[in-house]
């Protein structure tokens, strides 16, 4: 294991070490898109647009649960990847311990937490008449299973930074298959609708989970959940928090955003909320390929600057951007040509489903920009510069979104606060562009003067060894 894992990570074709690691972080997130959508089009297939309607209304707080392993598992990356890149598994090994304890800590307290105030969230989630009881029903039944949704997401991307891409993915995989072969048996078959896919999303990261845990106990190299390592330095959890923040963060505003928009939406019917949530589901599939593109790179951006290989870390940065490019520019063309077929996959109402793709053709004008996002973001984490990323993943989903879906909902109604999404996103997309080269012009100073450093240090013990000689 450790010698693939340095193979990836000390190799000198930069696009081999990238799409080593992008690759299956990119069929992970596919996995996590399937995962996503299985509930809703399954639902979907039942005719009511009220059930669709409850899938979408609680999204944000799946969302929560999320951004709550985001913590973890993103600054947990990061610091593992780092550790390894300086050669220090010893501290990998105690953040790795860290990360799972306080997993399976949250994991427990989310649940309690969505449970008790299972009533007044709803409320502000934007319930109606017609959907609150369908809502009610599917969230309690995902908050009893918070803890292995969590904990199933955090592991596969800790798998990752040690290199262990394969088997992050064949434990995402597992869990999904096991929730699409549930899904129409429990939703249409036993007739159990939106109860029976959150019994079946529940089953898969149970599933999921169990696959990881086997992995990390028989074959990992730094991960694992011994109670003696995280207990040397518990402190270390503030420091995966704080590197952890910027994903958690804007996962959790998404969330938070969701909630406002379906709230303006109720406004206009259950077939509105529908048609954005199915519109949404196609959306995310661009906006996770060039999130997975990026936090799959992640790992080799944090061992590069561990390493202080400016060279290295310099390629990595060029091939993802271009990366980013290509793939966004390709996939939106792709989902704009193929957008009846996907939005069929959720509503069978005719003119339902052709509000929905309206609104996929204009969230599709922004998405493909999101790569300079994700990449910004990415890197100002593996870098340790955890306020800048954290100010960045306040903008995208909240200080310019919250804003912008009532001021342009006032002023345009409906479409006002799909036209909130697509501002949104441009103006967060160019801030990005400016916090990469401002940050990135740092780095190279920093690493540049860190090899300075070194080498008259080196110079120096050489002359001392030689005038010693001398002598």
């Amino acid at each position: 294991m450790e010698d693939k894992r340095n193979k990836i990570y000390e190799s000198d074709n930069l696009w081999w070490s990238i799409l080593g690691m992008v690759m299956p972080a990119l069929l992970a997130i596919l996995v996590i898109l399937i995962y996503n959508m299985a509930d809703m089009v399954f639902v979907g297939q039942t005719g009511e647009t009220a059930q669709v309607a409850a899938v979408s209304i609680v999204g944000p707080v799946f969302n929560l649960i999320m951004a709550v392993a985001m913590l973890l598992s993103s600054g947990g990356t990061v610091l593992i990847s780092r550790d390894l890149g300086a050669k220090d598994e010893a501290h990998a090994k105690q953040v790795s311990a860290v990360c799972m304890w306080g997993a399976i800590i949250l994991g427990i307290a989310s649940a309690i937490l969505i449970i008790a105030a299972h009533k007044p969230l709803l409320g502000l989630l934007g319930t109606t008449a017609d959907t609150y009881e369908y809502a009610r029903t599917y969230m309690i039944i995902l908050a009893l299973g918070a803890p292995f949704l969590l904990l199933s997401n955090m592991l596969g991307q800790l798998m990752r930074a040690e290199g262990a891409v394969k088997y992050g993915l064949i434990a995402n995989l597992s869990g999904t298959f096991i929730n699409i072969i549930l899904d129409p048996v429990f939703i249409l078959t036993l007739k159990m609708g939106v109860a029976g896919a959150a019994i079946a999303t529940v089953i898969g990261n149970f599933i999921a989970t169990m696959i990881s845990l086997y992995y990390m106990n028989m074959k990992a190299v730094v991960l694992n959940m011994k109670l003696s390592n995280a207990l040397i330095k518990p402190q270390l959890i503030f420091s995966v928090m704080a590197l952890g923040i910027p994903n958690a963060v804007s996962t959790f505003l998404s969330g938070f955003a969701g909630s406002f928009s379906n709230r303006l939406l109720s406004g206009y019917g259950s077939d509105s909320i529908a048609a954005n949530a199915a519109a949404g589901r196609v959306n995310m599939i661009i906006v996770m390929i060039l999130m997975g593109i990026c936090m799959g790179a992640q790992p080799l951006i944090s061992y590069n600057y561990g390493a202080k290989n400016l060279k290295k870390l310099s390629g990595i940065m060029k091939r993802i951007l271009i990366l980013c490019v290509a793939v966004g520019t390709v996939t939106t063309a792709l989902v704009i040509m193929f957008r009846h077929t996907a939005i069929g996959l959720f509503l069978k109402d005719a003119s339902v489903a052709a509000l929905a793709e309206s609104i996929v053709v204009l969230l599709m004008i922004s998405s493909p920009f999101l790569g300079f996002f994700f990449l910004a973001t990415n890197f100002l984490q593996s870098t340790g510069k955890a306020m800048s990323a954290t100010v960045m993943s306040t903008l995208q989903k909240g200080v310019l979104l919250i804003p912008l879906l009532f001021i342009l909902e006032h002023l345009f109604g409906f479409y006002g606060i799909i036209y909130a999404y697509v501002v949104a996103d441009f103006a967060s997309s160019a801030i990005a562009i400016v916090f990469l080269i401002v940050n990135w012009r740092a780095v190279k100073k920093e690493l540049k003067k860190e090899m300075t450093d070194k080498t008259v240090t080196f110079l120096n013990s050489d002359n001392k060894e030689i005038n010693a000689h001398a002598v």
